[in-house]
């Protein structure tokens, strides 16, 4: 007879709980590796007004980002800063 715990699961999972934040494996895609507490943001600008706002994991991608769009759209001004990741996810 097998041992049925208070979550009423029995012993295929010890008695822990695998549906917890902690025991998930979230693969989030791209850039999911370098997971730091800093994001990047490249805000780009023309005459002077917010024109659109792109977040990158790594400065290296936010100024890559930057760099091509800047050849294709040349009126076009960028800003990459460094944000805190908590401004952004909750």
């Amino acid at each position: 007879m097998a041992n049925i715990n208070e979550q009423g699961n029995g012993d295929r999972n010890n008695g822990m709980d695998h549906a917890w934040p902690g025991h998930v494996d979230y693969r989030l895609g791209f850039g999911s590796e370098q997971v730091s507490d800093v994001m990047w943001r490249c805000r780009v600008l023309r005459a002077g007004k917010l024109y659109s706002t792109s977040l990158f994991a790594t400065k290296d991608e936010a100024d890559e980002f930057a760099k091509r769009l800047g050849e294709s759209e040349p009126d076009k001004m960028f800003n990459v800063e460094a944000i805190k990741a908590a401004s952004v996810w909750n």
